[in-house]
């Protein structure tokens, strides 16, 4: 008996690496160090939409975008604000936690942001949409700390 549970541990550790789900590779997340004060601002996947840094080796920016999309992180808008799947006239807009500094007026962020839907000044934070032509410029303000996607909630 001892022996067949030895035997059935063995080969199921086995089928794990053959598989992959053991000693799966991590992400690689690539350094901040080139990057400008106002980009280290960015979190990673922000800086890989907008095409700062390169993408991990095998993704491209549509499955990216896909990704995001799915997430709820990553619309498009025409001129009037509509939801739109026209992707090629309309504004891409993500979905960003803001950081902010100590009694930031909101005011000073509306002019790059789309629509801020919630702000907690009490945690100094702000969660807006954000058209990415305009993440460089909010994040080269000084009352802006950090920006980074908003992350839809996990559940197992």
């Amino acid at each position: 008996m001892k022996n067949k549970v030895y035997f059935l541990l063995i080969l199921a550790i086995g089928a794990c690496f053959l598989c992959g789900c053991v000693n799966k590779s991590q992400p690689v997340i690539p350094p901040k160090d080139n990057l400008t004060d106002t980009q280290k601002k960015l979190s990673t996947d922000l800086l890989e939409l907008i095409g700062i840094i390169n993408l991990p080796s095998g993704t491209t920016r549509d499955v990216l975008e896909q990704q995001m999309e799915k997430d709820h992180q990553l619309i498009w808008v025409d001129e009037n604000g509509t939801k739109t799947n026209e992707k090629s006239s309309a504004h891409r807009l993500v979905y960003v936690y803001i950081r902010t500094r100590d009694n930031t007026n909101l005011t000073s962020l509306k002019t790059n942001v789309w629509n801020i839907t919630d702000a907690d000044s009490a945690h100094n934070l702000v969660v807006a949409w954000v058209d990415t032509n305009n993440l460089i410029n909010l994040a080269s303000l000084d009352s802006v700390q950090s920006i980074r996607t908003v992350t839809p909630p996990m559940t197992k």
